[in-house]
């Protein structure tokens, strides 16, 4: 059975995530039903960003509440593309996709090699040596 288009992207958008995530030398094969979960959203949201677009960019429409009072409001398209970018966001920060995260990697290899047995002891042999002179 042919894959429809939907299933093609998500297809992409997994692999280009694993492939970024074996470059960063973090990704792990556990990590493969949150990648899915995450090619999932963000083709989701490609979709409503490709509506989104075709509908000329609304953010705002009015909206006569049951009062009768007319008021703008968010339109439902944004307000659900606001709300998957805050997911995507967190999801890209969870796997190390994000300038932040990578930090967060890059300082905790650098205090786990800190933290090693054998660092703890050339330190100790090195202060030994100090404390003799």
């Amino acid at each position: 059975m042919a894959k429809t288009d939907e299933e093609k992207e998500i297809s992409k958008i997994f692999k280009k995530t694993k492939k970024s995530l074996e470059e960063l030398n973090i990704y792990r094969p556990q990590f493969e039903q949150v990648v899915k979960t995450y090619a999932e959203m963000k083709q989701q949201y490609n979709m409503l960003n490709r509506q989104f677009y075709k509908s000329g960019c609304k953010i705002v429409e009015e909206y006569t509440n049951k009062a009768g009072a007319t008021n703008m409001r968010k339109t439902a398209l944004y307000l659900a593309m606001e709300t998957m970018r805050k997911d995507i966001i967190y999801y890209e920060n969870q796997l190390g996709l994000t300038p932040v995260a990578i930090k967060k990697i890059n300082d905790a290899i650098i205090k786990s090699k800190n933290d090693s047995p054998l660092l703890k002891v050339i330190q100790q042999l090195e202060g030994n040596k100090k404390d003799a002179k």
